[in-house]
């Protein structure tokens, strides 16, 4: 039998050893490559959110109130999934923000589509969400005045609407506070009572007015339910109730809570 000898020289086991080396580095290249490009999406954990806003009505015996306004915005949260490169975030509202991950409040109700947009090497993804912000007003006035006394002067409640076509779902209670006699201990000649107005504004000026309520009652506590469906809201139009009563030694302290619909 005859054997075959082989020799292989110091240059050609180099030259294979930078084979595998570069083989190596390719593959490792391309499973790179495969993790990195998939579809960029967006992680919102929360798309809806409700923003709370409340005025307190001080007043420190002049006649004269002072609004202290707190306002609580829904913070939500974004998380880019699939990035590659930069991340810029446009929330629709005018505002920005760069990174993989971002916090983000709007300052009024509305539907708002956030966009991530992610760049590397000349290559452009882009994903967006929508989210929706809606908004819960509470606002405690001071006590009301008759109309026909010397200080007249209306309760006037402000609910805050946003341009777009919106709904409202609310309640404003007027309680007894003061120091005559309640309103379940009075004559039927000095009965309680209470006019709420819904009142459309232009600018500031009231150019339209509907009664909601205007009636005597006996109770300590008179509540009066409200809803407006698909308002259509435009710029410089305003909404507000107008509380109002006709005694003379009524003294009630008005509470009004709403919800409003994101604009659509």
């Amino acid at each position: 039998m005859r054997y075959m000898k082989y020799s292989i020289s110091a240059a050609t086991i180099v030259l294979i050893v930078l084979l595998s080396a570069a083989t190596g580095a390719t593959l490792n290249s391309l499973t790179s490559s495969n993790t990195s490009s998939g579809q960029l999406t967006i992680d919102a954990p929360v798309t809806y959110g409700m923003n709370q806003y409340t005025m307190l009505e001080v007043d420190d015996g002049d006649n004269d109130e002072e609004e202290v306004v707190t306002e609580r915005l829904h913070e939500f949260m974004f998380q880019s999934i699939n990035s590659n490169g930069v991340v810029l975030w446009d929330f629709s509202d005018g505002n920005t923000a760069t990174g993989t991950s971002t916090n983000h409040s709007f300052s009024n109700p509305g539907r708002y589509l956030v966009t991530a947009t992610s760049s590397s090497g000349g290559t452009v993804q882009i994903a967006s969400v929508e989210i929706t912000v809606e908004q819960q007003g509470n606002v405690e006035s001071d006590n009301m005045e008759c109309v026909c006394a010397p200080t007249a002067k209306s309760t006037v409640i402000d609910l805050k609407p946003s341009v777009g076509i919106t709904s409202y779902d609310g309640i404003v209670t007027v309680e007894h506070d003061g120091s005559s006699e309640s309103c379940t201990l009075r004559n039927p000649l000095q009965e309680c009572h209470v006019r709420v107005i819904l009142e459309r504004t232009l600018d500031g000026a009231v150019v339209s007015q509907e009664v909601l309520f205007d009636d005597t009652f006996r109770t300590n506590e008179q509540s009066v339910e409200f809803e407006f469906n698909d308002l259509d809201m435009d710029v410089g139009e305003g909404l507000q109730l107008r509380l109002e009563t006709d005694q003379v030694r009524d003294w009630h302290k008005p509470i009004t809570i709403w919800k409003m619909t994101a604009p659509a």
